[in-house]
């Protein structure tokens, strides 16, 4: 019988996730405020650098918190999914910063990119290899 652990790395990078949106829609909601349109970004650059960190942010986490989930439930190693998850949050803290910039192609950006790009490929051969496995043993 397998044993099944309690998937504490992915909740604690969830967690930190959580925190930065709300960070982050805190931001944007402020500078709504002041900046005028409650839809959409108008004119306003610094109302767009923020909205783009927001959504970029939440069109990342969440498929990452479930397959960072689901890799530490079928038994990844603690070591790898502490790596994978640090540098995912990493990734994404640097895209923040990179969007934050007057000149949002910077390097801050790019690397926040393809980092995120890289840590995605390898998360998702890594769930259909642990898959695999399982349906095969």
């Amino acid at each position: 019988m397998t044993t099944v652990t309690m998937p504490v790395v992915s909740a604690i990078t969830a967690g930190v996730l959580i925190i930065l949106q709300m960070l982050l829609m805190l931001r944007t909601a402020l500078t709504r405020r002041t900046a005028g349109p409650s839809l959409g970004e108008g004119s306003d650059a610094t109302l767009l650098r923020r909205s783009r960190r927001h959504g970029n942010l939440a069109e990342n986490a969440a498929i990452f918190i479930a397959g960072f989930t689901l890799l530490e439930l079928m038994g990844e190693q603690r070591l790898w999914m502490e790596i994978a998850c640090g540098l995912f949050v990493a990734a994404r803290l640097l895209h923040v910063i990179g969007l934050s910039q007057k000149s949002t192609v910077n390097g801050f950006r790019v690397v926040g990119v393809v980092a995120t790009f890289a840590i995605g490929i390898g998360l998702g051969i890594r769930l259909v290899h642990l898959a695999w496995t399982h349906l095969a043993g």
